[in-house]
Order: C-alpha cells, then sequence, then structure tokens
C-alpha cells in the first residue's frame, strides 16, 4: 500500500510519493536542535499527543535533552484507586447469585481501572510515563477474563503498577519480575503447573513472545523451564490460602519438582526437602533460569525487543522493517546488559526515527486517537474506555496471548466509523469556555493564520499545503470575512466556539488525523 497517495490534498508533495520499502536508517544521533515539527512528532510518539504547552518546553532542545525531559524517572505513579485491596470469596464455590454478584463486581472495577488508566494518560504532563506502560502491557499481555476465568482488577492494578515501575529498568529483571508476577501466574495457567502434572503455557510464551522468539528454544527447554517454574501459587481470594497477602504470589513446596533440570544445555541442580523453600527456589532456579536464558540467547533477545520497540515507536508494518538498523539497536541494548532506557535512547533519538520516512507514518492505535484531541483539548470523556473498545482497543483485555496487532488493523469497516462518532461527539459537547481556552492556549491566537497553522501543528503529523491552510483559514474559521475581523470575533465567545468547533470538524476529517 503507497500509504501517502490518498492524502495529496492535505499534505505537501514532498510527502505525497513515499512508499513502503527497505529503508537504509542511521542509527547515528539526531543532533539539530528540535523544532515544532521535530518536537510534536516526538511528543506523538513517546507521549500520547502534544500540546502548545509541551511543545514549547521541547522546541529548541537536541533530542538528547528532550527524551531524558520526557521519560523521566522509573518512580512515577499515579495516585491507587481506593479499591485495590478489596477482596472477595472464591466465585467457584459460591451459589450462582454469589458469583454472578462477584464477577459483576469485578467487570466494574475494570472499568474504574480502565477509566483510571486513560485520566492518567490524558491528565500527565512532562515527564510521561504511560506511553512506555501501554507498549509494555501490550507486550506482557494479561487478559481480564479468558475461557471463563475472572483475573480481579485488584491484581491487573498491581500488574500496571509493576509494568511501570519496570518500564526503563533492566529488561532481564523485568522478566523476572513479570514471571512471578500474580495476574501472569493466573493468566497462563502457571498456578496450575506442578510436579508430575506440568502446565507448560508460560514456560513456552516466555521464550517465543517475551525473550528470544521462535526458533531459539526446543521442545526440551519447554519441559524443562515448565519443571523449574512448578509450585508458584497466588492468594486471590479471602477464603483462599494468601501466604504473603492477598493479590501476592506464594510458594508451595510439595508442588514443586526439586529433581535436576538441564535447561538449553545448562544445569539446573537438585534440592532436597530442606532447601525446597520459597526464596532459594526463587534465587537458584526460576532467577538462574531467566539467567541462562539471557546468557544463551543475549543476541537474539536483544534483536527481539529491539523489533517489537520499532513496531510500537516506529512503524508497524512487520513487513517493511529495517534489519541493518535493528541489528545496530540489539548491539546497543546487548552491550547495556538489557538495560531499557538507552536502548529507548538511542533508537528514539536516531536520524532515522525522526527521518521523513517515520513522521507521520503510523496509524494511531485507538488510544493514541482518542487522547489525540482530548489532551489538546482538555476534554476527557467519562465514556472513553468505552469508546476504545469500539475501536477493537479494550485495555488490560488485549484479545489474546499475542496483543493488538496494531498497523492496519485499527482501521476496519467496523472502527473506523467509531472513530469518526466519538471525535464527533468531543467536539459537539466542547463548551464555549474550553473552546477559547483552547485557542488562548496558543502564542499569537489572535492572528487567524498563525492560530490555524499552530492548530494543525499540533492536531496533524505533517504539514499541509498551502492552499488546504488558507480553506481553513479563510473558509473555515474566518467564513470569508477579512483576517482583521478575528480580533472582534475573539470578544464573543460563542461566536469563537462554533468557529473553533468547525474548524477542528475539519481538520479531523483529513486522513492524516489517523497517522502519528
Amino acid at each position: 500500500m503507497k500509504r501517502r497517495s490518498f492524502l495529496s490534498f492535505f499534505i505537501p508533495d514532498n510527502h505525497s510519493d513515499k512508499v513502503e520499502k527497505p529503508l537504509n536508517a542511521s542509527i547515528n544521533p539526531y543532533t539539530k536542535p528540535l523544532d515544532t515539527l521535530t518536537a510534536t512528532h516526538l511528543l506523538r510518539r513517546l507521549s500520547f499527543a502534544p500540546s502548545p504547552a509541551l511543545v514549547k518546553q521541547l522546541i529548541g532542545k537536541s533530542a538528547s535533552e528532550a527524551i531524558t525531559l520526557i521519560l523521566g524517572n522509573e518512580e512515577m505513579q499515579p495516585s491507587a484507586p481506593s479499591w485495590i485491596n478489596s477482596s472477595t470469596e472464591n466465585p467457584r464455590g459460591a451459589d450462582i447469585y454469589t458469583r454472578n454478584s462477584i464477577e459483576g463486581g469485578w467487570k466494574n472495577l475494570q472499568g474504574q481501572l480502565q477509566t483510571w488508566w486513560l485520566t492518567a494518560m490524558h491528565k500527565e504532563t512532562l515527564p510521561a510515563s504511560e506511553k512506555l506502560t501501554l507498549f509494555w502491557s501490550s507486550f506482557f499481555t494479561t487478559e481480564f477474563v479468558s475461557d471463563d476465568t475472572y483475573i480481579p482488577p485488584q491484581m491487573l492494578y498491581r500488574q500496571n503498577a509493576l509494568i511501570r515501575k519496570n518500564r526503563l529498568g533492566n529488561f532481564k529483571s523485568f522478566v523476572k519480575d513479570i514471571t512471578l508476577d500474580p495476574s501472569m501466574l493466573v493468566y497462563l495457567g502457571n498456578v496450575l503447573n506442578i510436579k508430575g502434572r506440568p502446565n507448560e503455557n508460560y514456560a513456552r510464551e516466555l521464550m517465543e513472545l517475551y525473550t528470544c522468539g521462535i526458533g531459539y528454544y526446543t521442545e526440551g527447554d519447554v519441559k524443562e523451564a515448565a519443571r523449574v517454574l512448578t509450585g508458584w501459587k497466588v492468594g486471590m481470594f479471602n477464603d483462599e490460602p494468601a501466604k504473603n497477602g492477598i493479590y501476592n504470589t506464594y510458594f508451595h513446596p510439595p508442588d514443586h519438582d526439586n529433581g535436576s533440570k538441564q535447561f538449553m544445555g545448562m544445569p539446573i541442580p537438585s534440592r532436597d526437602d530442606i532447601a525446597n523453600t520459597e526464596y532459594l527456589v526463587k534465587v537458584e532456579e526460576v532467577n538462574d533460569l531467566i539467567d541462562i536464558l539471557f546468557d544463551v540467547r543475549a543476541d537474539a533477545i536483544s534483536r527481539f525487543i529491539a523489533r517489537k520497540v520499532y513496531l510500537f515507536f516506529f512503524y508497524s508494518n512487520r513487513a517493511v522493517v529495517d534489519e541493518e538498523f535493528i541489528q545496530k539497536a540489539a548491539k546497543v541494548f546487548k552491550d547495556n546488559k538489557f538495560e531499557i532506557r538507552p536502548l529507548i535512547e538511542v533508537m528514539l533519538g536516531s536520524e532515522f526515527f525522526f527521518s521523513e520516512y517515520i513522521k507521520g507514518a503510523q496509524i494511531k492505535s485507538p488510544a493514541e486517537y482518542a487522547l489525540s484531541i482530548s489532551r489538546p483539548l482538555n476534554k476527557y470523556q467519562a465514556d472513553m474506555a468505552n469508546a476504545l473498545k469500539g475501536m477493537d482497543q479494550d485495555l488490560i483485555d488485549p484479545p489474546n496471548v499475542a496483543g493488538w496487532e496494531a498497523h492496519q488493523k485499527w482501521i476496519t469497516t467496523k472502527t473506523y466509523p467509531n472513530r469518526k462518532v466519538y471525535i464527533e461527539n468531543i467536539i459537539k459537547v466542547l463548551t464555549d469556555d474550553e473552546c477559547v481556552n483552547f485557542v488562548k492556549s496558543f502564542d499569537q491566537y489572535d492572528d487567524p493564520l498563525e492560530l490555524v497553522k499552530n492548530i494543525i501543528s499540533i492536531l496533524l503529523p505533517l504539514g499541509v499545503t498551502d492552499g488546504y491552510r488558507m480553506y481553513l483559514t479563510d473558509a473555515v474559521l474566518l467564513k470569508n470575512q477579512p483576517a482583521y475581523e478575528w480580533t472582534t470575533m475573539l470578544n464573543s465567545k460563542a461566536t469563537v466556539a462554533l468557529r473553533i468547533k468547525d474548524l477542528l470538524n475539519d481538520i479531523v476529517k483529513a486522513p492524516d488525523f489517523h497517522l502519528c
């Protein structure tokens, strides 16, 4: 697909002839000071949407300085919901009315959890943590309900916090944490993994989806890894054991296979009953398993993660990946002992990231799409979580263990109308004051030409043709009145609101609005 051929009326000619093809991409640092176009590009990819205030903070900075400012530190966490420590009995042992009540309560809390997270995405300024949290949440997937089994939102909140904490840290440590995460243990069945009756689901996905990928492990590796991971449980309910507290992982020694294992050619020794403890099994078996995996498959893991970062932050078409760029990024990751921050800094600070091939090339996910209008307008819609479901992104409840396919799957005959209706509705319910505040958030808002140019820079990822910009200014904003009349119009909130709503409705119809 020549993804820009249908945009030629809206964007300049120098963009319209781009084609999808293998690229010779430079990983060298981008050294030019950021301008409006490059600052908004970085904000769209590493956070959820630019705003005039955020763009001002980045203009003139180097890419490295801007990325440091956006990334912040690992300790950022939004305030927790009030219900995260509430608990219930196990509904599977209860009567049908109690079970329905408990599961109905979880559905309600799941909606609250989604709203809590979307609110954090909507409100965050700089530093910005939620885009990377979404990336890793889409990577280490966990479904809210799968095969009629629910994972309580209290546990999903804890996983979300774990992901946010690890988003910039060491990836090997991250994998160790997620391996014993309560939600992951339940979701991929490792709580059912016991001596003599191993459940291999997580052991397989650990390698296939989370580290090295297909082709770098054997069925024997899966079986031995599953044996290592036997014996772990989760305290999910207030009428069942929770040795480390509710919603925490604990170890049940009788269920652990304490015989010797051989994983990827490396021995993991057997242990007697005295050494069959939670601490020792975690350190000497689970952690050793992951250490072996990262030692033996370091190159494969580095390439696998560099590719995942590329697909999420650069371009999601799996058929168009610059392998040389991936290889160079993988070397950075491996040389930095699997630290995530240097990988993000180098990849998103590269000449390739700021090139014309990448700017405006990515189809917005539903979360990116909804927030790309709500954040600049400072207008949060309470039904955003349900709206995203209608666009096929049910946050914290992906369709399967592999997550969302993304790219062109985001825009279908089902989702496109829902995207359109959502944007139209949010513009429709803007108050006069909200419209005026939006206008006044821009410098030179009293100059209609500058105002339209600046609004376009926030809402569209690429420049537009002079003809389209003049159409928006003269015909849509000014209604063919002289430009000097705009200062008079600013005295009437109702007039400003009417004109700005017309302008926004025209801009969001541009195909380019679906790109970032």
